[in-house]
């Protein structure tokens, strides 16, 4: 397990990662928005004269007032609600419709209340008492909006009842320690992450050993590839609950999987970066007298020089077809021009050792200080170097 560390180390980082974004961006999957039902408001507006209207206006509510049965407003009432009424009683309804009824900001439901809605709403999770059984009643009628009507010794109290996905309810403003329940927890999984990568012990490197920069070559790449997979790994978490209005990301019935897959699939990629910085991280070569010491990711071996045949040039450069897709796809859109030239430009380069058994062994070179201490080794005793990699050991300032 102590070679393959370092690989180890970033996939448990990439996990609690994924649990952090699972925590910060999980929503509740309904709620009911209540707000007051004014009746008696209701029933003026319908009947008395219009206050502050003019001219077609004014003659238009006349008109539509004169050819209006006039109702007394219990009438009024089984009207409006009419196969929209559920009434209500006990505990915990009194306190629910008072807090409706409390100015902003003012009672024990106040934490409840929408923060952009245009008029007061009160905001419960569907699966909260007592409003399982409401819901369970509307969705068999197939209906998402009712009356609730609650008996008081002052006179009947009515509230308006609806019930909202997690999109619509996060656009009208539900409180977000409603909507997102374990948001708080996020910053656990985090912290854990961050003391894995940092304070995870790491193999001691043999003394003199040849390695990569440790700051261009592991860390720069570790977090960006942190960064942009969890950018790709929690984009659809966001954008499949208002595209959809689901808290589910991953139901294929509705599609948000297939959506999810597309952007999960793309945080891969950059989660790939993972596997090289951690063949960075775990890579050391010690030139010891006649033989070399490599340290890989997973693997150690000692290599005698005189059991190499061999070295020869690597290219580490992009593909030859994705360059010549990248130029073309520049000369259509400007804006892909520069990525074209950069991955042309770019010279990563490696060796290979040939050995005797047959096998070989190859790893970076570019960008790897102490480069030309395993060319004047290779050198000294005598191991034949490819034309190409001679011409690249002389730019290391190998004699």
């Amino acid at each position: 397990m102590s070679l393959m560390r370092e690989l180890y180390r970033r996939l448990a980082v990439f996990l609690l990662l994924f649990i952090a974004l699972v925590c910060f961006f999980s929503v509740r999957g309904s709620f009911v928005r209540l707000y007051a039902a004014d009746m008696g408001r209701e029933y003026r507006s319908e009947y008395s004269p219009s206050q502050g209207l003019f001219g077609a206006q004014a003659a238009g509510g006349r008109f539509i007032r004169s050819i209006t049965p006039f109702r007394t407003i219990a009438g009024f009432i089984d009207s409006k609600t009419d196969g929209r009424l559920l009434t209500v009683e006990g505990d915990p309804w009194p306190e629910i419709f008072a807090g409706a009824a409390a100015p902003a900001g003012y009672g024990a439901t106040a934490w409840r209340e929408a923060g952009e809605a245009y008029l007061k709403s009160l905001y419960f999770h569907g699966e909260e008492e007592p409003f399982p059984a409401l819901l369970a009643g509307l969705a068999e009628k197939g209906e998402s909006f009712s009356y609730l009507k609650l008996r008081t010794a002052e006179g009947p109290r009515f509230l308006a009842m609806t019930v909202e996905g997690p999109g619509t309810a996060l656009g009208n403003g539900v409180p977000a320690g409603l909507a997102r329940p374990f948001r708080s927890l996020a910053l656990v999984p985090l912290i854990l992450g961050a003391a894995v990568y940092l304070f995870l012990p790491r193999r001691k490197i043999p003394p003199g050993s040849v390695v990569y920069p440790r700051w261009s070559a592991v860390f720069l790449p570790d977090l960006l590839s942190y960064i942009m997979s969890g950018i790709f790994l929690g984009l659809p978490m966001v954008l499949c609950v208002h595209i959809f209005d689901r808290a589910g990301f991953l139901d294929f019935r509705y599609g948000s999987a297939w959506f999810t897959l597309v952007f999960w699939s793309i945080g891969l990629i950059f989660a790939s970066i993972l596997w090289w910085s951690s063949k960075y991280a775990s890579f050391a070569l010690q030139i010891l007298p006649g033989e070399l010491f490599l340290r890989t990711l997973g693997r150690e071996r000692t290599i005698a020089f005189e059991d190499i045949v061999s070295a020869g040039f690597v290219d580490y450069r992009p593909p030859k077809w994705l360059r010549t897709v990248m130029f073309i796809a520049g000369l259509v859109n400007w804006r892909m021009m520069g990525q074209a030239l950069l991955l042309s430009g770019r010279t990563d380069w490696g060796m290979e050792l040939f050995l005797r058994s047959g096998g070989s062994e190859r790893f970076l070179c570019s960008g790897m200080p102490g480069a030309g201490k395993i060319f004047e080794a290779l050198l000294l005793h005598k191991v034949p170097l490819s034309e190409e990699l001679q011409r690249a050991a002389e730019g290391t300032g190998a004699s």
